[in-house]
């Protein structure tokens, strides 16, 4: 039995490596890493043309925001970039969950209602954009935010009116 104890601690002693980094580090660091991985992809791989590169490195990232998460729930910004990262592999609705995690987190952040929005947007969910952008209007009280927040909301609820049409046969394709 002491022969196998040692083996195992000269094994980690000698070979840090083997050990999952993810097991040492905080939720910050994992946070930073996770940010690492998904510029590497977003930035390195993607512009390089390098799809299977990207692929992986977000998958690096996923993984490290959510065990960021997983350690410290309470902190916004692993959900903030774990929706990003969903969002710009077009994983929409991975996207709404993350960003809608990060509201009730968060309420305060305004950016994160834009983030979600624009999510149910790209998924298709208009009139659940308008709504979001209903809520940020409540917080708002800059005029010219204001006149910008109702012009997205028209915008959205059209959108939704029209998707409505087509989806009865009624409507013209654009």
């Amino acid at each position: 039995m002491k022969k196998i104890i040692t083996t195992i601690c000269l094994v980690l002693f000698c070979c840090p490596g083997m050990i999952p980094s993810s097991v040492a580090q905080t939720a910050e660091e994992l946070e930073r890493d996770g940010l690492a991985h998904f510029q590497k992809a977003y930035y390195e791989a993607i512009p390089g043309k390098d799809r299977t590169k990207a692929d992986a490195e977000y998958v690096l990232a996923e993984n490290a925001f959510q065990e960021a998460i997983r350690r410290k729930p309470d902190r916004v910004d692993p959900y903030l970039h774990l929706g990003r990262t969903y969002f710009v592999q077009k994983e929409f609705l991975k996207a709404v969950k993350a960003y809608e995690k990060a509201l009730t987190v968060a309420p305060e952040r305004k950016a994160t209602y834009l983030q979600l929005a624009s999510a149910l947007d790209m998924a298709g969910d208009y009139q659940g954009a308008a709504e979001v952008l209903k809520e940020l209007r409540e917080q708002e009280k800059d005029e010219h935010s204001l006149r910008v927040l109702d012009e997205l909301i028209n915008r959205f609820e059209k959108r939704d009116k029209e998707n409505g049409l087509k989806k009865k046969g009624g409507g013209k394709s654009p």
